[in-house]
């Protein structure tokens, strides 16, 4: 099997592995260190000032018939949202479907586009990489996925985005370009934050010369913008002087704290022990980086990485959903590069 790592001189590669360690360590260390929160029970609490009861309050005035800026605007001022910015309000597509579904109806969609994720995922690595990779690396995305089992987590349009992101790398990878960019797109409609990994697949097709491509993800992100400027009016229709703005903004440079949270909510694996994310996440990249043909799903991740350095607070720790489907398609590489390596006489 030809992975990254081992094409490498011996030594080199094990100067990765000493760093891949390293960072586990240190993250571990880290994880240790914090406060005994686990992600999956958090994204589950019922707390009345969380994003999950509010919209949760939100989808169920829409399925008694009330209209989605007008319900969004009286649930989130009455729980102290700051509406000022129409950052704080979430692009209606995700809470409009749900509430047009019947109960359960939202997590039968995640559910299939779950299976259809796994298939292309294992249609994907099989041929590249052999059954045991394929298998390793469907189970891992199959435990991140498996978080839809609670009907909370539904509600985050993080859990929708970073499902259909993982399609669209999987897409890709076996080819179907169209399908890919168009899977891409949907995820952006469904949730702004999608908008990294967007920006990565439009540079990796600039960079491959990939014209149509860039003409159609041209086409695309002009309908998001004419998409996201009727919401921001749709906003504006809205405030009034109960309206307020946040003290801070978005940039609070989180660091690797913030990370390891974001990486800590990471579907089933989330009920794993606190140290479970310090592992996942270097293992997680190394594969990713080990795969040859990796480079769509690890820049994805590299860039959600890099950016919840800095941006996101602390309560946004569900905002890992975005890529952590995606980094989990490396643990199959990552094991088999390593046995590999360690195998060479």
């Amino acid at each position: 099997m030809r992975t990254r790592l081992n094409e490498l001189p011996r030594w080199r590669a094990y100067i990765v592995l000493g760093l891949t360690l390293a960072a586990f360590i240190g993250l571990l260390m880290l994880a240790l260190g914090r406060a005994p929160v686990v992600p999956a029970e958090a994204a589950t609490a019922a707390a009345p000032e969380g994003d999950l009861v509010s919209y949760q309050r939100i989808i169920e005035r829409l399925r008694g018939g009330a209209d989605y800026y007008t319900a969004a605007h009286e649930v989130l001022v009455a729980d102290g949202y700051g509406t000022r910015s129409v950052f704080n309000w979430r692009t209606p597509a995700w809470p409009v479907l749900l509430a047009a579904l019947p109960p359960g109806g939202g997590q039968g969609v995640l559910a299939a586009l779950a299976l259809f994720g796994l298939l292309l995922v294992y249609r994907m690595l099989r041929e590249e990489g052999g059954v045991l990779v394929a298998v390793l690396s469907m189970l891992a995305v199959g435990i991140s996925l498996g978080g839809i089992v609670a009907p909370a987590s539904v509600v985050f349009s993080e859990v929708a985005a970073g499902t259909l992101i993982l399609i669209s790398v999987a897409a890709y990878g076996n080819g179907w370009r169209l399908a890919g960019l168009l899977v891409g797109l949907l995820a952006l409609f469904l949730r702004e934050l999608a908008a990294p990994y967007v920006v990565v697949a439009i540079v990796l097709a600039l960079r491959q010369r990939r014209w149509n491509e860039v003409r159609l993800w041209g086409l695309g992100l002009a309908a998001y913008a004419a998409y996201f400027g009727w919401h921001w009016w749709m906003v504006s229709q809205q405030l009034g002087p109960m309206d307020r703005a946040y003290g801070d903004g978005w940039l609070q440079f989180g660091g690797v704290g913030f990370i390891l949270a974001t990486a800590g909510f990471n579907g089933l694996w989330s009920l794993g022990p606190v140290w479970l994310p310090a592992l996942l996440l270097p293992l997680g990249m190394l594969g990713l980086w080990a795969w040859p043909k990796g480079t769509l799903a690890l820049a994805t991740v590299v860039v959600f990485v890099v950016l919840f350095a800095a941006v996101g607070k602390p309560f946004n720790f569900y905002w890992g959903a975005l890529y952590t489907p995606v980094l989990m398609l490396g643990l199959g590489w990552a094991v088999a590069a390593v046995w590999e390596t360690l195998r060479q006489r």
